[in-house]
């Protein structure tokens, strides 16, 4: 039984909503996309021009409109503002499983912002899609990203060798994944 949803959800957490993207984002989420920092780990290349951030936005907006997945934007509840982006970058109902794809705008880092929305996305996940795994993707050398999936409970899976091509070389990219019964046990309480 397929039971993603029809209409975009809008979530809420104690700091953030995370709500969908649209176009007049693109300025700032621009700001977050060509920082080198930021796509550092990315499986991306830093965007140069606008016109890479208003055709980004329109694949992720496309992601839900076509059901292969689901992006939010994350915005502060205290001021408005859009800090980063997090969301089912795929999932397949067959399988029961999608993939998480996360980043925060620099200035942000540090703050709690990227556990609050994934935890956030995680529930979703296990609850309200009725998945039963989801993954995520990252390179070894993505430490603090690591440090995150794990704190969420997270188990690494293996290394993909030279899984991923960006920034004109192959990567290799660590897997992890969380099984709802392991989630359960973690959110028992």
């Amino acid at each position: 039984m397929d039971i993603r949803p029809q209409k975009f959800p809008e979530l809420n957490t104690k700091r953030l909503i995370l709500r969908e993207l649209r176009i007049d984002d693109a300025k700032t989420l621009f700001k977050y996309w060509s920082d080198n920092e930021v796509t550092k780990y990315l499986n991306m290349e830093s965007f140069v021009t606008m016109q890479q951030t208003f055709r980004m936005i329109r694949v992720l907006i496309n992601l839900f409109k076509h059901k292969e997945g689901i992006r939010w934007a994350i915005v502060r509840k205290e001021d408005n503002v859009i800090i980063g982006t997090c969301g089912f970058n795929s999932w397949i109902p067959k399988g029961s499983r999608g993939e998480i794809g996360y980043e925060l705008g620099r200035i942000y880092w540090g703050n709690g912002y990227a556990t609050e929305s994934l935890k956030e996305i995680l529930r979703y996940g296990f609850e309200e899609i009725k998945l039963n795994r989801i993954e995520a993707f990252t390179v070894p050398k993505a430490h603090k990203s690591i440090k995150l999936l794990k704190k969420l409970g997270f188990k690494k899976e293996g290394t993909l060798r030279e899984y991923g091509y960006w920034n004109n070389q192959y990567q290799d990219e660590n897997i992890y994944s969380l099984l709802k019964r392991d989630w359960i046990l973690i959110n028992k309480d």
